[in-house]
């Protein structure tokens, strides 16, 4: 039985990993650092903001094609109105290097 299980669980985990394998590495970054309030749809506080003063059509991060490389490392880094700056030790060069890909279409399939 226990072997059983663990043949389970270790497929569950393959499974698991070769689905997080097939996303680009800064849609993680995305996912857990920025989701929270640029996702789409209602109760995200960036976006809804970005609505208001960019309109709807540039709302979305994940949907946009116009973002600069270093427009989002600036923002990132130094905040920009509500949002605040993240440091080094939130994001770290790596992960933000991941990040400017994704939304800059490098990293993504469309």
């Amino acid at each position: 039985m226990r072997f059983a299980a663990s043949v389970g669980f270790a497929a569950l985990l393959a499974g698991a990993w070769a689905f997080a394998a097939d996303e680009p590495a800064g849609k993680a970054v995305f996912d857990h650092h920025c989701a929270v309030c640029h996702a789409p749809g209602p109760g995200h506080p960036g976006t809804e903001r970005l609505a208001q003063t960019r309109g709807a059509d540039r709302a979305v991060l994940e949907r946009r094609t116009d973002l600069d490389p270093d427009s989002i490392r600036m923002v990132v880094r130094k905040g920009l109105v509500e949002m605040p700056p993240w440091r080094p030790v939130e994001i770290d060069d790596a992960a933000l290097a991941q990040l400017v890909q994704y939304l800059t279409r490098g990293g993504r399939r469309n």
